[in-house]
């Protein structure tokens, strides 16, 4: 993998918007393959965190760059790391009670939450722009939830299902929305990659001491995968977080933030595309639903486009 880095060191900046959103179609797969893998959602995101946390450990170590923590740092770290894990235990729930499009639409909606949480970490006042981007948002998912009172058949969940999964969903978006915020302030301190690596691993040490504090968890059967996850399973762990985030870290380097902004706000639209196609019917929303999407995709990407133009006046003034 370092051969890999290396050639994407070199890379232009056409090249790196390329690999960019090839990542971000990855990464778009993330849902599917949690649709596809038969384990629940707490016991795959151990196996998530632990198998790709090893993998990045791997190759830090390879390359002989792994970085040691303080003692509070690594506490502030391995707590940034346990609410990634809960994001992902919330956003793969979605997928099991719904399914990826509701998960994916809703999760849409992180930038809501870092308008509010955002401003209290790093203690600014409140940006009018962040909050208009909210509210649209906000009429967006109004506009999702009313899916299933307003469409006539031809819906592929039960209302319950389709509300319990806009919930989960959002307390995903809500986690999201907390780490990259507590992250980004990590980030500014801290290599990346070693970061992700204690943060991984430390949600799955978390996550192992509270399976074995139950009964269920001092049982073999509760740690064995089935046969035929192990596939599924490896792909999330190796191309989807650990390759992904690795590679994602060279390509940014390179681009702005409005490329980069612009490129990751196409997750859901690949997932709701790729889920569309792969599962068929199981997949199948009202136009409500699809409404209530676009609207908040697409103030996610007006909102890229007035930071980028706000940046440009700063740098011409």
């Amino acid at each position: 993998m370092d051969e890999v880095t290396g050639r994407f060191a070199v890379m232009n900046r056409r090249q790196s918007s390329l690999i960019l959103h090839m990542i971000v179609l990855i990464f778009g797969f993330t849902g599917i393959l949690g649709k596809l893998i038969s384990l629940d959602a707490e016991r795959l995101v151990f196996w998530r965190v632990f198998l790709g946390g090893s993998l990045v450990m791997l190759w830090l170590l390879f390359r002989g760059k792994t970085v040691r923590f303080k003692p509070k740092t690594a506490v502030q770290v391995a707590f940034v790391g346990c609410v990634a894990a809960g994001h992902w235990i919330a956003f793969f729930a979605a997928i099991k009670v719904s399914n990826v499009s509701i998960a994916l639409a809703t999760l849409a909606t992180t930038p809501l939450f870092v308008s509010f949480i955002e401003p209290l970490v790093h203690r600014r006042k409140l940006d009018w722009r962040e909050m208009a981007l909210g509210l649209v948002i906000l009429v967006g998912l109004l506009v999702l939830l009313m899916g299933p009172k307003m469409t006539n058949g031809g819906f592929a969940l039960d209302a319950s299902d389709y509300y319990w999964g806009v919930s989960l969903a959002l307390v995903s978006a809500f986690l999201a929305g907390v780490f990259s915020t507590l992250n980004s302030v990590l980030v500014r301190q801290y290599d990346a990659s070693n970061l992700t690596r204690l943060e991984l691993l430390s949600a799955a040490a978390v996550l192992a001491v509270v399976f074995l504090l139950q009964p269920k968890g001092r049982s073999l059967d509760f740690w064995t995968v089935p046969t035929s996850d192990w596939l599924w399973l490896g792909l999330l762990a190796s191309v989807a977080t650990a390759f992904a985030f690795l590679m994602s870290i060279e390509v940014m380097r390179k681009l702005s933030p409005f490329t980069t902004a612009v490129a990751i706000n196409m997750e859901p639209v690949y997932a709701i595309l790729f889920a569309s196609w792969i599962f068929g019917e199981e997949e199948q929303m009202g136009p409500w639903f699809y409404a209530g999407t676009v609207i908040i995709v697409g103030a996610v990407f007006v909102d890229a486009a007035l930071k980028r133009r706000a940046a440009k006046g700063i740098q011409t003034s």
